[in-house]
């Protein structure tokens, strides 16, 4: 009867303790599948991360690059200043050089014009004393010659 007894209780605890079991074995997988979940979540979280970090990365790196194109466009816009400068200075320059150009022409063809005139009247000056000059022989030849004639 003891062993009635024991077999009877090992029934009804057994009976009583089967959902306890089963409620265990189901929290066990739920635990199980809970600790997969947790594994997946901190797996893609460790991608989400690393991720992250590479987009820290490339946008470091696009802000240095950033940078440096602005850095390059600021020595660009100081080198055209300087190129405008230049350009500037040369056009005052050339305009000056082209002013003294135009006075010195201006003054050359004022003393070709003075050059010619002199020219043209030394030249009326040698025609005429040419001319006198012949006029003078004439007379000192027809002079000789009457002295030639005298003295004969």
């Amino acid at each position: 009867m003891a062993q009635e007894l024991i077999e009877l209780f090992r029934s009804v605890l057994k009976e009583e303790l089967q959902p306890v079991h089963e409620r265990l074995g189901r929290l066990e997988e739920g635990q199980q599948r809970l600790e997969e979940n947790q594994l997946r979540l901190e797996e893609r979280q460790q991608r989400l991360e690393e991720r992250q970090q590479r987009l820290e990365e490339r946008q470091q790196r696009l802000e240095e690059r950033q940078q440096r194109l602005e850095e390059q466009q600021q020595r660009l816009e100081e080198r055209q200043q300087r190129w405008e400068e230049k350009l500037d200075n040369f056009l005052i320059e050339t305009r000056s050089h082209f002013k003294k150009i135009e006075e010195e022409l201006t003054e050359h063809r004022r003393m070709f014009e003075l050059l010619s005139n002199d020219w043209r009247n030394a030249k009326i000056d040698i025609d005429y004393l040419s001319a006198k000059t012949g006029k003078h022989d004439a007379e000192i030849h027809q002079i000789k010659k009457r002295l030639e004639l005298q003295q004969l």
